[in-house]
């Protein structure tokens, strides 16, 4: 199977609990399957084959936090640079992490238009904390 990770972090790049499990997946299914992570470009090339499955950059890093909270515009850059990226290619499975939103958006006109499958993974429920995160805005969490 040819499957594709979604997600703007990238271990080791950047550490923390999905990107560790990105990689660790990754790695393992990469002994079968061809594997694709689709995040900012941290390793400072367009793509880079790493311990046997291929890192894709979708653009330039952008800064992940503002203000102590994931910038939104560097969630929308990432997203609207994935979307020629991964809509050229076909890929059996997409796993797109929920967190930050707008990504998922380009993955399911992949899954529409290249007839993929579509996991989106959530890693935590946040509930009522986005009004504490967000303010108003956390409507929209």
């Amino acid at each position: 199977m040819k499957i594709a990770f979604i997600y703007d972090a990238v271990y080791p790049w950047v550490k923390g609990g999905v990107e560790k499990r990105i990689y660790e997946l990754s790695k393992r299914l990469a002994k079968r399957h061809e594997v694709h992570v689709f995040g900012f470009g941290w390793w400072g090339k367009e793509d880079l084959d790493f311990e046997g499955f291929r890192l894709r950059s979708v653009c330039k890093p952008a800064r992940l936090y503002q203000g102590g909270r994931r910038s939104i515009a560097a969630a929308l850059k990432f997203s609207l640079n994935l979307i020629p990226k991964i809509l050229k290619e076909k890929f059996d499975v997409l796993d797109c992490q929920a967190f930050p939103y707008f990504s998922f958006f380009p993955s399911k006109f992949h899954e529409l238009l290249r007839k993929s499958k579509l996991f989106v993974t959530w890693h935590e429920f946040w509930g009522d904390y986005w009004f504490e995160y967000l303010g108003s805005m956390g409507i929209f969490g």
